[in-house]
């Protein structure tokens, strides 16, 4: 999961923090690792506003970003896309929206297979609503879900997008399919995530039926009881 969890509209607002994760972390080299740990470090000292240790951590994420790029991707198969993708998600991390969104651009020109795409389209789509471009963060997912119509993490930014932009029964409706698949709610699966730390679907909630129904039942799920699948209320 990459869930950024506030809007903004600007480079240095520091109310947009996330929690940057890997769905297959043994793929991850470990330059890859690192990275990730220092843009969870850094999102987490921006949300916390520690001025000293927000810099102290920048200056080391965009050391291991340099070393990446010098060893091209820590001999990444498809450096040309790896290295973008990489610094796009430091610079996502130092709240730098709008470069991360152009540094992805430049991924997205290499994505060699669906999964490299369904990464940068579900990254771009995510942080366009940081950045208050619903629009486009719509046309992002648009393509991403072409790419895995399945993935969780797509649709759980695509309702996002579709919502911010005015598209709320669109938005509801992805929640009312994930209610209506059982499997969805099983507690070894991405969506339970979601549901527990994503931010701006506990405030999406009020207004859509579908993501209330979504939650009751996770909570019976968490409680050790069947869910109650009858639809939104």
């Amino acid at each position: 999961m990459n869930a950024d969890q506030t809007q903004s509209g600007s480079d240095d607002r520091m109310s947009d923090t996330t929690l940057v994760t890997a769905s297959t972390p043994g793929e991850l080299s470990s330059l890859e690792a690192a990275i990730m740990d220092a843009c969870n470090e850094l999102h987490d000292a921006r949300a916390q506003r520690d001025a000293g240790r927000t810099e102290a951590i920048r200056v080391k994420l965009f050391k291991l970003i340099d070393r990446y790029d010098e060893t091209d991707g820590d001999n990444h198969p498809n450096a040309a896309w790896a290295r973008p993708n990489q610094r796009a998600l430091a610079l996502s991390a130092a709240g730098r929206i709008n470069q991360a969104i152009s540094a992805e651009e430049i991924a997205l020109k290499y994505a060699d297979n669906d999964r490299r795409r369904e990464i940068s389209l579900d990254n771009l789509a995510d942080r366009c609503i940081r950045a208050g471009r619903y629009e486009e963060a719509v046309s992002y997912f648009l393509q991403a879900v072409e790419v895995a119509p399945n993935s969780v993490p797509v649709l759980m930014t695509g309702a996002q997008a579709l919502y911010f932009a005015g598209m709320t029964d669109e938005a509801d409706g992805i929640f009312a399919a994930l209610l209506g698949d059982p499997a969805q709610l099983d507690p070894r699966g991405p969506l339970g995530a979601y549901l527990d730390c994503e931010e701006r679907l506990f405030a999406m909630a009020d207004r859509l039926p579908s993501l209330r129904a979504l939650y009751k039942a996770w909570s019976r799920v968490k409680s050790g009881l069947k869910p109650e699948l009858g639809g939104a209320s």
